[in-house]
């Protein structure tokens, strides 16, 4: 009989210690942090520092829901992340087209400028 709810007992201790375990990561978390780690490989800080910055918020507020059981909200957290890291990209990658483009402006001007004055000088 002591064996049978002893039995009993540490089978409900295995049943709870399941239930609890949080479930592995769901593709959108580790999605999630394939962005971030790609954003954070470039020099998001000029342009995109802010996106990264929520990247990386939402990203652990996903891995706390997920811990806590919830996992719809986990989910969305971590897809709102891989957003705020693909943002950050992308203003990077805009904001340093952007640059190269007025360098290039600049550059045109300079040039213009130099060629009149070779043309006023020449008799």
């Amino acid at each position: 009989m002591k064996i049978a709810i002893s039995s009993l007992i540490v089978g409900a201790g295995i049943l709870a210690a399941c239930a609890t375990t949080p479930s592995p990561p769901g593709r959108s978390y580790v999605a999630a942090q394939v962005a971030v780690a790609n954003a954070e490989k470039l020099p998001v800080f000029t342009y995109g520092n802010q996106e990264l910055t929520v990247a990386r918020q939402k990203l652990e507020a996903s891995r706390f829901a997920a811990l806590d059981g919830k996992p719809e909200l986990a989910e969305m957290l971590a897809v709102e992340s891989q957003v705020s890291a693909d943002l950050a990209v992308a203003k990077t990658s805009l904001g340093k087209v952007t640059a190269t483009s007025e360098d290039m402006q600049n550059q045109n001007k300079a040039l213009q400028q130099e060629m009149r004055r070779n043309l006023k000088a020449t008799p």
